[in-house]
């Protein structure tokens, strides 16, 4: 099989199949070939780069290394979440029970409640 380049996208199945064979031919301690490299690179356009070396058997820390280090590659924006409501239920052993809907300071209300 040819390896993919950068102009095709390649399946993950694809891809796996290239690193299955490439296993089954490689001598013990030989070095993932460039060509295997992008083509699990080219995944991350579309795959989490966690979901691409765990499903290739890679060190997900190299792995990541590697992405992220990647020549443009566009990083991702900062996205701004505003206020985030909460639901938050507490009960104590003696059956007393809190319930807090909207936006808070959880800390302070659950050290409040445990008092």
């Amino acid at each position: 099989m040819a390896p993919a380049t950068k102009e095709e996208h390649p399946t993950f199945e694809a891809v796996q199949d290239l690193f299955d064979q490439w296993r089954k031919e490689k001598k013990q301690r030989d070095r993932i070939p460039p060509f295997l490299w992008e083509a699990a690179l080219a995944l991350t356009d579309s795959h989490s780069v966690y979901a691409i070396a765990k499903r290739l058997r890679l060190n997900y820390t190299n792995f990541k290394v590697l992405a992220e280090s990647r020549p443009g590659r566009a990083q991702p924006a900062f996205i701004e979440v505003g206020p985030l409501g909460v639901t938050i239920e507490m009960t104590r052993p003696t059956g007393k029970r809190m319930t807090i809907r909207g936006s808070c300071n959880v800390g302070e209300i659950v050290r409040e409640f445990w008092r």
